[in-house]
């Protein structure tokens, strides 16, 4: 991950003060509006430094602009700190601050001192207003159609509208909704009119619906407001994190690095349409999810991903129904062993889109409990595909369970 971003020296506090100060120095207009366009505008900043910064300290952010003898100082929180040990799997020692003052209100600070230098802090526009960033944030969201509720979580947010991965069933597109999104700091909840705009399946038996909010004149300011502050949140967050490819390493290190080296996280993974999270918390597995699958079996096939990219914040996203912790060690060694078995299996005999028959005398009578629901499955005519999905077993326990039921001629394809 390319590395732009500014880095700190430590100056004496403020008179009277005991919070710690970081000077960040800029020799030229062209680097400041670099930092403005990528992070300032939204309400952050990560700055590199070896100082030792405690998660939620407060401090005071001095920029220092070298090139028109300008200095502006921002109090702000620590919103997240990349260690020693976690900036060795890429990025830089150092924390994110979310600064105190509201995005537009730094920006009504900030952008007179680029035009003063001659450069547009202005955003490109499609209809003769400023464009309405969108930034990629995970925060807990509730849809309530005319018939039914869907509980999911954003993958991108603007002021104008937003993209909800939600597990199983979806809405259609043109249904008028209202759209619950919650802050992930305050808890604060804000209720938007809003209307589905696509949808897209996912793999994994999710969707992707992209929402546009249409709230009324009195309430257009509130919710951009609040929207605003969701934004500057997440992209705070985010400039902590760390992100990379999978391909670069393998699936199981990589969740393995990230357990070991940091208290608590949320680490995503994602490949295409797919994405997946795992959390984890004091050497805990909290929870893992991709689409409608959770805990192990999803473990098993996001640990089976050789592409796609991944993403780690030190935070511990919040999830609805989470699962009973695990140690988290002891998971990815279960886990791994179980992938390792799998791998001899020739799945081929197991064509996805087949449906299995059952034979006319087939005996249940001494079939495990898992065996006797793939057989069930098996009379209803599901597909295997269908089966592998439908029971929460891990993948390669269902396959096992096919493979001995076929062996002894209880199924046929």
């Amino acid at each position: 991950m390319a590395d732009t971003r500014g880095a700190a020296v430590s100056v004496p506090h403020a008179e009277g003060s005991d919070v710690r100060v970081l000077q960040v120095n800029y020799a030229s207009s062209e680097e400041f509006a670099h930092e403005y366009a990528s992070n300032l505008v939204s309400g952050g900043i990560f700055i590199r430094t070896e100082d030792s910064l405690e998660l939620r300290e407060r401090l005071q952010v001095n920029l220092v602009l070298d090139f028109c003898g300008e200095e502006v100082r921002l109090p702000g929180e620590v919103v997240h700190v990349v260690s020693a040990e976690m900036a060795s799997m890429g990025g830089s020692v150092g924390v994110a601050v979310q600064v105190d003052a509201p995005a537009a209100e730094l920006r009504e600070r900030l952008e007179p001192l680029l035009t003063a230098q001659g450069i547009s802090a202005e955003r490109p526009v499609d209809d003769g207003r400023r464009a309405a960033p969108r930034v990629e944030a995970r925060v807990p969201v509730l849809i309530e159609g005319a018939d039914a509720a869907l509980e999911g979580h954003t993958r991108d947010l603007s002021q104008v509208g937003v993209m909800v991965m939600v597990p199983g069933r979806s809405l259609p597109v043109g249904e008028t909704v209202q759209v619950t999104l919650t802050h992930p700091e305050t808890g604060e909840t804000m209720n938007i009119e809003g209307t589905v705009a696509r949808e897209t399946e996912t793999d994994g038996g999710g969707s992707a619906l992209g929402i546009r909010f249409d709230p009324s004149e009195d309430e257009r300011e509130a919710v951009e407001s609040f929207v605003e502050g969701v934004q500057s949140t997440e992209h705070a967050r985010r400039m902590g994190g760390i992100t990379g490819d999978i391909a670069s390493l393998s699936a199981p290190e990589i969740v393995q690095m990230f357990g070991m080296t940091a208290e608590r996280g949320t680490l995503t993974l994602r490949q295409g349409q797919r994405e997946g999270i795992i959390g984890f918390e004091g050497g805990l597995l909290r929870y893992v999810r991709l689409g409608t699958t959770s805990g192990m079996k999803a473990l098993l096939r996001l640990l089976g991903w050789t592409e796609g990219s991944f993403e780690f914040h030190a935070r511990l996203d919040p999830v609805d129904q989470p699962e009973a912790p695990l140690p988290l060690e002891a998971a990815l060694l279960d886990a791994v062993r179980r992938i390792d078995e799998f791998s001899g299996m020739d799945l081929s005999r197991f064509p996805a889109a087949a449906q299995p028959s059952v034979q006319d005398d087939a005996p249940d009578d001494d079939l495990t409990k898992l065996e006797s629901a793939v057989l069930d499955l098996v009379r209803a005519g599901l597909s295997v595909e269908r089966i592998i999905e439908v029971i929460p077993e891990p993948d390669p326990e269902v396959y096992c369970a096919l493979d001995l039921l076929l062996d002894r001629n209880l199924i046929a394809f």
